[in-house]
């Protein structure tokens, strides 16, 4: 009974631990991706848009190795369907001659002609025994070649689907890019416009600034005008003429200075 109790409690013991253990793995995983989702908040919109539009470039190599794989593919099939058509041809000509070399090894009783010899029946069996053995593995290699143009006509479609596709994408990805772009900036100016309308920044006390000087100026204006006018006494205007008032230049007489010191 002592045994099961102290069985029992290491059991629990254990289950206790794999749970905070659990819990303890679970924390973790979740301060970790709290952390990512930290520091990627702290990647400016401007350098995440730019990181995009260079994995979007990155692509562009995919799509050339696509294109070179497609353009080997489409030289490769024109080949192979070339070699296949002359193929095709030589064994179709090939069954009908067999089929007629045939006929005539049937029909001879002695002597069958082969070109311009004339040989026994047994040894033109024998002759054409080996050319349809021939003629058998000609049609299995045709059939080979016509497997593999088939599989090489796949893979071209295959292909020629992959790059489309990935060109689409490029495309619409950098749409995408271009859209949000577009949003974020005019979410920047609507940022500024408000910013520059309600907070304390730099323009704003420039504005405030004017302001003010605007008003101080208005105030020296209205000042001026409720000021009183001070009017200077006007210079009588001379009515002599200018020999009257070269006239004493000329006198006869000598100056005064001259008689009291005689």
């Amino acid at each position: 009974m002592l045994k099961k109790l102290m069985l029992a409690g290491v059991v629990t013991a254990v289950a206790l631990v794999g749970l905070r253990e659990t819990r303890f793995l679970g924390y973790a995983k979740q301060e970790l991706a709290d952390a990512r989702q930290w520091v990627d908040d702290q990647v400016p919109v401007e350098k995440k848009i730019e990181q995009m539009r260079k994995d979007v470039a990155n692509l562009d190599r995919d799509v050339e190795q696509v294109k070179g794989s497609l353009a080997r593919e489409i030289v490769e099939v024109r080949d192979l369907t070339t070699e296949v058509g002359k193929l095709r041809a030589s064994v179709e000509t090939e069954h009908k001659g067999l089929v007629k070399r045939g006929e005539e090894v049937k029909a001879a009783t002695e002597y069958v002609s082969y070109g311009r010899a004339r040989i026994p029946v047994a040894e033109a069996k024998e002759l054409l025994k080996q050319s349809v053995d021939t003629h058998l593995k000609r049609k299995q290699q045709l059939a080979s070649m016509e497997k593999t143009l088939s599989h090489r006509e796949r893979i071209k479609d295959t292909l020629e689907k992959q790059l489309d596709s990935m060109s689409k994408q490029k495309q619409e990805l950098r749409a995408a890019i271009d859209a949000v772009e577009a949003e974020y900036k005019a979410l920047q100016l609507q940022q500024m416009e408000s910013q520059y309308q309600n907070d304390d920044t730099r323009l704003s006390r420039v504005k405030d600034s004017l302001s003010d000087l605007r008003k101080k100026l208005d105030i020296e204006r209205e000042k001026l005008k409720l000021s009183p006018r001070i009017y200077e006494p006007e210079t009588p205007a001379v009515t002599q003429s200018v020999d009257d008032i070269l006239a004493p230049l000329n006198s006869s007489h000598p100056t005064t200075i001259h008689d009291s010191e005689d």
